[in-house]
């Protein structure tokens, strides 16, 4: 069975958008770990909003073994609003939950999800979620979303991972607990 793996830019100040104070943070040593969760990857998992902004910004982008897996890579958007998807992507019809659920069950490989949002409450209370990597970035951010904004209650995440990148950025790898919360 295949995992579902998030990956998530946050802010020392626990803000995820606008991820522009990310960028000058995305060097070689990101890009290798980027690349390493991308590869390992049998499809993109992707709510509406990032998915309008990735598949904006890569068709347009130089050519490289990234960008050109990225363009080619299988997508699943979750969307209650969107009625067409281009860019390799499918909208997920009906239950989301169920969905990706049998996406896993059909492959030994990731499933790689970017951004949190609305999608990611159904998927934790539906115990889709495998890991959580969050890129925590050595920027004081006071505004714009935080993670799980929508998620009532609590979930006690374990620490699987924890790998210091020299830019400063630190990824922490978290595991949900199995099952339905």
């Amino acid at each position: 069975m295949g995992r579902l793996i998030e990956i998530i830019h946050v802010s020392a100040g626990g803000r995820i958008d606008p991820v522009d104070w990310a960028v000058p943070y995305l060097d070689d040593e990101h890009a290798a770990y980027a690349s390493a969760q991308l590869f390992a990857a049998d499809a993109l998992l992707l709510g509406r909003r990032t998915y309008e902004g990735l598949s904006a910004a890569y068709p347009a982008m130089h050519p490289s073994p990234f960008v050109d897996r990225m363009n080619a890579i299988p997508k699943y958007v979750a969307s209650r609003t969107l009625a067409l998807a281009a860019w390799n992507a499918t909208v997920i019809r009906g239950d989301v939950a169920r969905f990706v659920a049998e996406l896993k069950g059909r492959s030994d490989r990731n499933l790689v999800k970017y951004g949190n949002g609305s999608l990611d409450v159904a998927l934790m209370e539906h115990g889709l979620v495998d890991e959580i990597h969050m890129l925590l970035t050595p920027v004081a951010v006071g505004k714009g979303r935080g993670m799980f904004e929508a998620m009532e209650g609590a979930v006690q995440l374990r620490l699987a991972e924890v790998r210091p990148f020299r830019s400063g950025v630190v990824l922490l790898v978290y595991t949900p607990p199995p099952g339905r919360i």
